[in-house]
């Protein structure tokens, strides 16, 4: 054994142990010295005196090193413990340790002294800074917004496809078919031959040196599906380089979903064949009948009557095929065309707004409000263009606006005191051009994209008014902005970490520096305690990457644990049999929660009680948790030894992590409680030399054998 890793208990330990052997010795020998000059009769009382005054002597250096141990030694170890805690954490806070130093003298106020100081340095440090970044804060902030409002998926990844970057919209295109996270495969969620290939055209055009005269430079095109194949893309791929230039580090995605564009497109092909070919049969028996009756002799009488039934009956069949054909142009015009939900009080105020013509028209807008989906900006310009229009034919300028829903559709309405134009009018004003910024568009235009028309008419409800009456398209459910999100995302989750490019050669698991690892903190709730008889009812997890708790990705899921869920069970975590009904059962849970661990080491608070129900479900949910699992408790006792409170709130308590009462007792309050104690532990585990996994994983092992020792001779 090293004595440099002997604890401050052990030495004082020796130290009174070596005092007691000593005086113990001094008296044996004091006595076998005396024993020698005296006679053998009067030996036995001096013998006698000396083991009762070595007795004495040890029992009360014991004595005493129990009283140093409890007043003086603990509280040291235990102010020690705190003080690295506040020097390697941030948990601002009155260490309780400091309580059991009042035999110390002035010790323990001078490390409450130090602690304040500390904390008034750090304060200060920290103003410095954030003055300091402010500006980079800003710029991260404005790239975030860039990143969040583009309607492009964007993903940055390793050349190992681990994801580095991603935004909202990837989000919503990735989301829909498996898990997207940062350190994540982004073969999990798209096609990895197709990711595979496409990185190996970019990375032979840079070994070849063809990047350079190559018109797209380290970019190219790449089509492909989502991994379940249920959604097509279709986007740019271009190769990160270092700052040097000298070799690859990762790639941009860039893409597009384009599954409704292709199966559109398909559709149109597929009409456009199907009317092409119907036409021409058409027309060929049109040419047949035509050729009956242009012949020189005289057609018999069933030629001429097989003739005029072609000529009756095929012109009318070409004229509904034409007009099906018109139908689908239209659609697929107005299937081009932007749309996007609209409110109608919105659409109302763009139109009072508008005055392209300078006339100080009056608006009253009535009714209840309406979402509907339109090109808002072509619809304003030609509701505007027309109550000009009908401004000057009635000469007024007070307009009613209202929006009616009914039957899937949305009718904007305008009335006005006076009478309605002629329809001939409304056609010439329907073929004016209109002032939309979208080049020479009339209304018949806009009209054709919405696939509608409008009409004016006397308004029956109210004699000496008229009004315009503008069908358009209702707003479907999944189409509201206030509709709940398919992906929710909390505002400022983490999206990007670009210190995963890092290198480019992968370093063993159990090598890597803790802080450089990807972890998955879980926790479970159960129906009772024993794993051999009771079961999952809710499990969660949550993601440290490079240090970061990940805000944004995180697993939290009801489990139906196919029993009841005693009330006692329920009384603690507030889960109840009415709360999983119709939830998953665990083998389908698990194997989910197993795609989201994927190559990350397992972390829980007692870890032994929640491994204990993952292994019991791995073979139904066919999985397996058989990497690394690091356990709060285990490293909290390398760190503060046994003696210490290592509960949740203990530990939690300690790093100034609070947590909420309403999550307490949680899987997922429990397990973000427990991801940031981890984080606390991280810098004290380095200071005392644990700075690899596999430096933690046999401290861990090391505090397993001792419990497990502790718990046989108890």
């Amino acid at each position: 054994m090293n004595p440099d890793r002997w604890s401050l208990r052990v030495r004082i330990f020796l130290f009174f142990a070596l005092i007691a052997l000593g005086a113990g010795a001094g008296i044996v020998g004091a006595l076998v010295y005396v024993g020698r000059a005296l006679e053998p009769a009067s030996a036995a009382p001096l013998v006698l005196a000396g083991l009762v005054a070595s007795g004495v002597t040890i029992g009360l250096t014991a004595w005493v090193w129990l009283k140093f141990d409890e007043h003086v030694a603990r509280p040291l170890v235990a102010i020690a413990a705190d003080v690295r805690t506040a020097v390697h954490t941030r948990a601002a806070r009155q260490p309780p340790s400091l309580q059991r130093g009042r035999y110390l003298g002035v010790l323990a106020p001078a490390v409450a002294e130090f602690g304040q100081a500390l904390d008034e340095a750090r304060l200060e440090v920290d103003a410095a800074v954030a003055a300091a970044t402010a500006r980079a804060d800003r710029q991260t902030r404005n790239l975030e917004i860039v990143l969040r409002d583009l309607r492009q998926g964007v993903v940055l990844c390793t050349l190992a496809h681990k994801v580095t970057l991603y935004n909202r919209r990837a989000l919503e295109i990735l989301g829909a078919c498996g898990e997207i996270g940062l350190d994540r495969p982004l073969t999990e969620v798209l096609s990895g031959r197709v990711l595979a290939h496409t990185l190996e055209r970019l990375e032979d055009r840079f070994r070849t040196g063809r990047h350079q005269i190559h018109r797209d430079g380290l970019t190219t095109t790449l089509v492909g599906a989502t991994a379940r194949e249920n959604a097509r893309i279709v986007g740019r791929m271009s190769l990160m380089l270092d700052p040097d230039g000298a070799r690859p580090t990762g790639y941009v995605l860039s893409f597009e979903d384009v599954t409704n564009a292709l199966a559109a497109g398909v559709w149109r092909d597929r009409l456009l064949q199907d009317g092409i070919r119907d036409m021409r049969e058409r027309v060929a028996a049109l040419a047949l009948a035509g050729d009956l009756l242009a012949r020189r002799e005289t057609p018999d009488r069933e030629d001429v009557a097989f003739a005029r039934d072609l000529l009756l009956r095929e012109p009318a069949e070409l004229g509904d095929r034409l007009d099906r054909l018109e139908e689908a142009a239209s659609d697929l015009v107005s299937g081009a065309w932007p749309m996007a939900t609209t409110h109608s009080p919105t659409l109302f105020q763009l139109v009072r707004v508008r005055r392209s013509e300078g006339r100080d028209l009056v608006f009253e807008t009535h009714g209840e409000p309406c979402w509907l989906r339109c090109d808002s900006a072509s619809i304003t310009a030609l509701v505007e263009h027309l109550l000009n229009r009908i401004a000057v034919h009635a000469g007024t300028e007070a307009f009613r606006l209202r929006a009616v829903a009914e039957n899937g559709r949305v009718r904007l309405l305008a009335s006005w005191a006076g009478e309605a134009p002629a329809p001939s009018m409304v056609e010439t004003w329907l073929a004016e051009r209109l002032e939309d910024g979208a080049g020479a568009v009339t209304g018949h235009d806009v009209l054709a994209r919405h696939r509608t028309d409008l009409w004016c008419v006397p308004d029956a409800a109210a004699p000496g008014r008229a009004r315009l009456e503008l069908p358009l398209a209702a707003a479907q459910e999944e189409d509201l902005p206030i509709a709940k999100a398919p992906v929710p995302v909390p505002e400022r989750a983490e999206f990007y970490d670009f210190g995963l490019l890092g290198s480019l050669a992968p370093t063993p698991l159990d090598d890597r520096p803790l802080r450089a690892l990807t972890f998955v903190v879980l926790d479970t709730e159960t129906t009772g305690l024993d794993p051999a008889r009771d079961a999952l009812c809710s499990i969660a997890g949550v993601r440290i990457v490079n240090n970061r708790l990940m805000t944004g990705e995180l697993f939290d899921v009801l489990v139906d644990p196919g029993r009841p869920i005693p009330p006692a069970s329920s009384r603690v975590h507030g889960i109840t049999d009415a709360m999983v009904a119709g939830a998953e059962p665990a083998s389908v849970v698990l194997a989910r929660f197993r795609a989201f661990v994927d190559e990350a080491v397992l972390v829980a608070h007692n870890a032994a009680f929640d491994l204990a129900f993952l292994e019991r479900g791995e073979r139904a949910a066919g999985v397996s948790f058989a990497g690394p699992v690091l356990d709060t408790v285990l490293l909290g006792a390398h760190l503060f030894g046994t003696q210490e409170s290592l509960t949740l709130d203990a530990l939690a308590a300690r790093f100034g992590v609070v947590i909420p009462p309403e999550a307490r007792h949680t899987a997922l309050g429990d397990a973000r409680a427990t991801a940031r104690v981890l984080l606390g532990l991280i810098p004290l585990l380095e200071a005392d030399g644990v700075r690899t996994l596999r430096d933690a994983l046999a401290v861990s092992d090391k505090q397993a054998r001792l419990r497990r020792r502790m718990a046989a001779q108890g």
